[in-house]
């Protein structure tokens, strides 16, 4: 049985944060810390307040979060793919005073003690919008069917749509080696595809890197390298 606070434990993805998000509506938990565990932990080392991913009550708290303000949904979700360390719990705060901040209307927009986590969030749209422009500045995907990128923040599932609608007619493979994971559009299909080392380093295809001038400046200054 779950207590109605303490740590509570998730599988670490967005869905999972947001089926916890649901506890805390409709079950009334206050969590003090949240913490991402894998499933075979959760199934090695039970939890009483491991809370499994469910994808009806995520999608219900997504979609009346979206109702509520979809500018404030975004910057949860952003700031969420910033993965900082306890950003689970500084979201759950954020949360609770949205939820206050529609009971009272006099409160601004951001005078919640939210700052980082607006912070975070334009960081992440930053480093997805860099990402977006030096791709197709390199004549993506016809220089290479695969990508390489090294992004400082988990921005793949933020740059699909864009990618899916651009070049939709193509196939191709945008890889995060950061985290070992790709995006793939392959015969009219899109999906994020678990990708092992070994198999970026016996991959013959052209990963020539990007060299434009521009690209060369702007480099240093930025978190992110963009590898062709």
């Amino acid at each position: 049985m779950k207590q109605k606070t303490g740590t509570y434990y998730y599988d670490g993805s967005f869905n999972g944060f947001l089926t916890l998000l649901h506890e805390v509506r409709y079950k009334g938990v206050h969590p003090k810390a949240i913490v991402k565990l894998k499933d075979k932990q959760a199934a090695l080392f039970p939890q009483p307040n491991y809370v499994a991913t469910r994808l009806e009550d995520a999608k219900q708290i997504w979609n009346g979060l979206r109702s509520q303000n979809y500018s404030a949904l975004k910057t949860l979700y952003f700031a969420f793919l910033s993965e900082e360390e306890n950003i689970e719990i500084q979201l759950y705060y954020f949360y609770i005073s949205w939820q206050k901040q529609r009971i009272d209307e006099q409160i601004p927009d951001k005078a919640t003690g939210s700052a980082r986590i607006y912070q975070l969030a334009n960081l992440v749209e930053k480093e997805k919008r860099a990402v977006e422009r030096f791709l197709v500045a390199g004549d993506f995907p016809e220089t290479s069917y695969v990508k390489l990128i090294k992004p400082k923040y988990n921005i793949l599932p933020l740059i699909s749509r864009y990618f899916r609608t651009r070049y939709r007619n193509d196939d191709w493979l945008i890889c995060d080696i950061n985290r070992n994971y790709g995006l793939q559009h392959q015969s009219g299909s899109l999906a994020f595809v678990a990708i092992k080392p070994e198999q970026l380093r016996n991959n013959t295809e052209d990963k020539t890197l990007i060299s434009s001038p521009a690209y060369k400046k702007k480099r240093r200054k930025r978190s992110l390298e963009v590898l062709a």
